[in-house]
């Protein structure tokens, strides 16, 4: 367990979220906010006058109470005489406001990394470290990356997790969460111990679930607290596995208040529920898994053999969900569907084990839908960083995961079959000899030799999507690529293959259908070009 930390903190590149949107704090005798004349003041070098500033503003309660919490725990993630790099004024300014103001962990030293895109800031802070070398005119990056040697000094140097993630991305093998911060170090150490005795014995917890101070801005509040859930899961692993269930059970529930506030609970619950040993989440996205899901129908290119699913897609929402990167979060969540209601009111009276008796539309090895294009788009991206950065083995060096054109699709859907309008021989028939259909469509007539299926009008084995490997595949051994739900192509309004709710025309090959919004009868499938070999 010792080092079970970085199989999430590997997850956690930093969080690059928006300053808060709480009123600025202006003082009477001045157009400039607090925040402001602090960041004149601090670029400036005189520390007595941010010294001087942070005592008005806290005189005249125009901060936030739960931010200025937040940052009182993110001061307690830092050990002492430590730098400690913030990214937005919602982590810097309060924080000096604790340290000026209320003599709150006055030995760590502050900088912001967007302060130190000014020359003169830079050189300043320089003339405070002359244990560290600093050539002039150096690049704010060449400079951070000297603080950070700084630790061989005695000077520890920390990350605030709100920094930008594409500043930590190139060091995140070095980077252990100790709280609301990361500690960058050469070596590997027992951060969770750390987590573990911050959490238990520095920081302040109550103000997460007994708020009694108003709040001008709660929403923008509970958005800077989900930034307590990589810690919070990690305490809830580690107290799991030490049998400490009354205390996991807590920071569980502490997590959970979070993301329910925060309006995200069924993500969080779901990066939860992803740690239970007795119902793992299909977790599996080696290479390895994705090499041989995928078959070739081109030189270099390859279709997935069957549309993506949504324990697929699930794995990718959590993943987002362990970077903190809420906004594409939001953008690619999954809209849930209330399948009955798109029953006809006649048949609505049946039973769940009628209507999804080949398999719920939600079931893990159902294809995903209701998503938009651009979320299709960002899976693809996502899958292709996860197959070209892993250093397992695997059948290609590079590889660009997409979606097709429609010419790519139609190669695909063909099996290498010429002028037929369906993935299977046999012209325009959609039945098989037995009168069995040979996908999941709109049928109006019963299933020819499939009595049970007769029952309700599930003519073709299912009301709405069925499991993605169900009927037959084609000769390239691509499942479904008529019906069950239609696959978007890089055209962004344009579906291939028809679905469940579509007749038989609509899913013949050639067809075209065409969307304006996201439906649950629109899915995707990607495709895998391989750039390097």
């Amino acid at each position: 367990m010792k080092h079970a930390i970085k199989t999430l903190l590997l997850f956690l590149t930093a969080i690059q979220l928006p300053a808060l949107a709480y009123p600025a704090a202006r003082h009477v005798f001045s157009e400039k906010t607090f925040e402001e004349r602090i960041r004149d003041a601090e670029l400036a070098g005189d520390r007595e006058q941010v010294a001087t500033i942070c005592r008005e503003w806290y005189a005249s309660g125009q901060y936030s109470p739960g931010v200025l919490n937040w940052n009182y725990n993110a001061l307690m993630s830092v050990e002492e005489n430590s730098i400690l790099l913030t990214h937005n004024e919602s982590d810097t300014y309060p924080a000096f406001l604790l340290q000026y103001a209320l003599n709150v962990r006055p030995d760590i030293t502050i900088l912001n990394v967007q302060l130190l895109e000014n020359q003169k800031y830079r050189t300043l802070i320089a003339q405070s470290k002359p244990f560290i070398i600093f050539p002039e005119n150096c690049s704010p990056e060449e400079f951070i990356n000297r603080l950070t040697s700084a630790s061989i000094f005695g000077t520890p140097a920390y990350f605030g997790i709100m920094s930008n993630k594409d500043l930590l991305r190139a060091e995140e093998g070095k980077m252990y969460l100790t709280g609301l911060a990361l500690k960058y170090s050469e070596t590997p150490f027992d951060n969770i111990a750390v987590l573990r005795y911050n959490y238990e014995n520095l920081f302040r917890t109550d103000y997460l679930n007994l708020n009694m101070t108003p709040e001008s801005e709660p929403e923008t509040v509970a958005r800077i607290n989900l930034n307590y859930v990589p810690a919070l899961t990690l305490l809830h692993r580690h107290y799991t596995a030490s049998g400490e269930s009354a205390k996991a059970d807590r920071v569980k529930e502490l997590a959970l208040n979070i993301a329910r506030a925060g309006d995200h609970e069924a993500e969080v619950n779901a990066l939860f529920k992803s740690q239970e040993p007795e119902k793992p989440v299909q977790s599996d996205i080696s290479p390895k898994v994705l090499d041989k899901a995928m078959k070739k129908i081109g030189d270099k290119l390859y279709a997935a053999e069957t549309e993506v699913t949504n324990a697929q897609y699930e794995l990718f929402l959590q993943d987002l969900l362990k970077n903190r990167d809420f906004d594409q979060l939001a953008l690619c969540r999954t809209t849930k569907t209330d399948w009955r209601a798109l029953l006809p009111e006649n048949l609505r009276s049946l039973s769940d084990e009628v209507i999804f008796r080949n398999g719920n539309p939600d079931d893990g090895e159902a294809p995903v839908e209701n998503i938009s294009h651009e979320s299709a788009q960002h899976y693809c991206e996502w899958i292709t960083k996860v197959y070209n950065a892993s250093t397992a083995k695997k059948k290609f060096k590079k590889v660009l995961f997409r979606l097709p054109t429609q010419e790519e699709w139609i190669l695909a859907a063909s099996g290498g079959l010429k002028d037929e309008p369906y993935p299977w021989p046999g012209g325009y028939y959609v039945r098989n000899s037995r009168g069995c259909y040979l996908c999941n469509m709109n049928a109006t007539e019963p299933c020819g030799d499939c009595a049970a299926d007769k029952e309700g009008g599930a003519n073709d084995g299912g009301f709405f999507p069925v499991h993605a490997t169900s009927y037959f595949p084609n000769a390239f051994g691509l499942y479904c690529v008529s019906g069950n739900v239609a696959e978007m192509v890089q055209e962004p309004g344009i579906t291939k293959g028809g679905s469940w709710k579509d007749a038989a025309y609509f899913c013949q090959i050639r067809s075209i259908n065409k969307y304006t919004e996201p439906a649950p009868s629109i899915g995707f499938r990607v495709f895998m070009e391989v750039t390097e070999e």
